[in-house]
């Protein structure tokens, strides 16, 4: 448990950021065959959690599941329409269960048009209740809450991933082990004629019993000139990782916080890997396996971006929630 963190929250909409037009798309995953992929429809993307993916309206923003439904009363209404990811402090409120026997949070004139992520020990399967339909999938649950013939093309597109559309491996050995580094190294200042980069985060393992086998939380893709331009900020940045790192502040046990960005970067020199620290109070930055290097405020937005979008939860300084919150 952190001793002494800055435990930060926020809550906002991005603007959409589809895939470019005329970027490749990943194959069809081992968990799906090409033919059994629901078909995306024009306008929509993919947004992917835990395994699973569902496709939602291209012009939807993004937003803090532990608001928008997790803790809905504090801030009820009917917001933009929005995917709502797990991330952020829950609120310590007990939102009231209402009086005609429908919840008033699975009703949009609470939470907005919203489609949001869990992890489940329930079987697979569908609920309904209010405008709520829950998708049930593999230990993953997908909530859609919109109008009712929106909502059922939102739940028409669930299907299982072990490579998610942005290219994200579900799983990766990072959750198993904190502090593991990447393996081979990559000079970052070496890579050229980058095409792309998929931005993948995932949780760090968890002391316990009982506990989930750690999956993908989120991700995103640059491609082209996109890509190629985030690695060399990356290059750019200072080696070490400046007053990120604040070991005296945590528990060893819990130094290297509970989640990381992995960076897959596809080059002329082959696919490389580096990961970003940013959650814990040691091994801020980025890391090809060769150098550490600062998290700067240009390098470190593309990342947290979109779906990656960070809502707190980490330890540090003030100037750390500077570089990861959202700001709009």
């Amino acid at each position: 448990m952190v001793k002494a963190a800055a435990i930060v929250l926020a809550v906002g909409v991005l603007a959409a950021c589809a895939r470019p037009a005329g970027a490749p798309e990943p194959a069809a995953s081992p968990a799906e065959s090409a033919a059994d992929r629901p078909a995306l429809p024009a306008g929509w993307r993919w947004e992917s959690f835990g395994g699973v993916q569902v496709g939602v309206p291209g012009d939807w923003g993004w937003d803090n599941q532990a608001i928008r439904l997790d803790a809905w009363c504090v801030k009820p209404g009917d917001h933009p329409p929005a995917v709502a990811r797990p991330g952020g402090p829950i609120p310590a409120i007990a939102c009231g269960g209402g009086t005609n026997g429908t919840p008033p949070g699975s009703l949009i004139a609470n939470t907005g048009w919203t489609v949001g992520f869990g992890r489940t020990d329930q079987s697979d399967g569908i609920t309904r209740e209010g405008d709520r339909t829950t998708v049930r999938r593999d230990s993953v649950e997908v909530i859609v809450q919109a109008p009712e013939q929106l909502r059922d093309r939102i739940v028409a597109t669930v299907h299982r991933v072990t490579v998610d559309d942005a290219g994200c491996p579900v799983t990766h050995q990072i959750s198993t082990g904190p502090d593991l580094r990447p393996a081979p190294p990559a000079d970052v200042t070496a890579l050229h004629d980058v095409t792309s980069l998929s931005a993948c985060k995932y949780p760090l393992p968890e002391a316990g019993p009982g506990r989930v086998p750690p999956r993908l939380l989120s991700g995103l893709r640059l491609d082209g000139a996109a890509a190629a331009d985030e690695v060399r900020r990356i290059a750019a940045a200072p080696a070490g990782s400046g007053d990120l790192d604040t070991p005296a502040d945590c528990l060893p046990e819990a130094a290297h916080g509970n989640e990381i960005i992995v960076l897959l970067v596809r080059s002329a020199t082959g696919l490389a890997e580096m990961t970003m620290r940013y959650a814990g109070c040691v091994q801020n930055g980025f890391d090809d396996g060769t150098t550490v290097r600062r998290l700067t405020k240009a390098a470190v937005a593309p990342l947290v971006a979109g779906p990656n979008r960070i809502y707190g939860g980490f330890s540090g300084p003030p100037e750390k929630a500077d570089l990861l919150l959202p700001h709009d």
